[in-house]
């Protein structure tokens, strides 16, 4: 890509050069008609290289796996949202969560932000260890790839599949592309308080006691 800028670059200097330089003749004119195209070919080559590069980004957007049609009355859980609702970053927390939605006949699709692992472990987790420390199957667990938001994926999944999500969190940065988040009960909240979890919207469920 930078050989062909550098190309274009060069084939414009050296057309105006050849018009302040050259003689107005028959010559001249051929000359730069034919840097003229050497001009649009090269351009039209980094439009294409720029198109090859979109459809390589499309393919490789991040989605979570669908597994909705296997699995008994699904809803997402903002796993980086719930892990914080004792304050500070807490697997106890977030498995009790999980706990209090199992009970409740759910079955919980975690999402995770990339960086996940250093704020509950001091170091990178993968996806499968993650799912073993919260003791779900590892196509329950999705983690954002590194510089990727996981409130996209999950917010696409939820909307895709017509699945609530339990969180805090309101989502306002992402409330234009996916406006679902401004419907009563999509966005399902709740606490931890005294080591009970309470959740608000889902139905009458037993605190999962400490």
């Amino acid at each position: 890509m930078r050989i062909l800028k550098g190309i274009i670059v060069w084939l414009l200097g050296l057309m105006l050069l050849c018009a302040v330089v050259l003689p107005e003749t028959a010559d001249k004119a051929r000359i730069i008609d034919g840097i003229g195209k050497g001009v649009f070919t090269v351009f039209g080559l980094i439009c294409l290289c720029y198109l090859v590069r979109l459809r390589r980004w499309r393919r490789s957007k991040p989605q979570a796996p669908k597994t909705t049609g296997a699995l008994g009355n699904p809803v997402i859980v903002d796993g980086s949202n719930v892990m914080h609702w004792g304050g500070d970053p807490s697997i106890k927390v977030l498995t009790r969560v999980l706990q209090e939605l199992q009970a409740r006949g759910y079955t919980p699709l975690v999402f995770f932000d990339a960086n996940v692992g250093y704020k509950l472990f001091d170091r990178h987790v993968a996806p499968k260890e993650l799912a073993r420390h919260l003791d779900l199957p590892p196509d329950q667990v999705t983690l954002a790839p590194s510089g990727t938001a996981a409130d996209e994926i999950l917010l696409d999944r939820a909307v895709a599949d017509g699945l609530r999500v339990v969180t805090n969190d309101r989502f306002l940065d992402w409330k234009q592309k996916f406006p679902k988040v401004g419907e009563k009960g999509f966005l399902v909240k709740g606490k931890w308080q005294q080591g009970s979890v309470i959740l608000l919207g889902l139905g009458r469920g037993l605190p999962v006691a400490a």
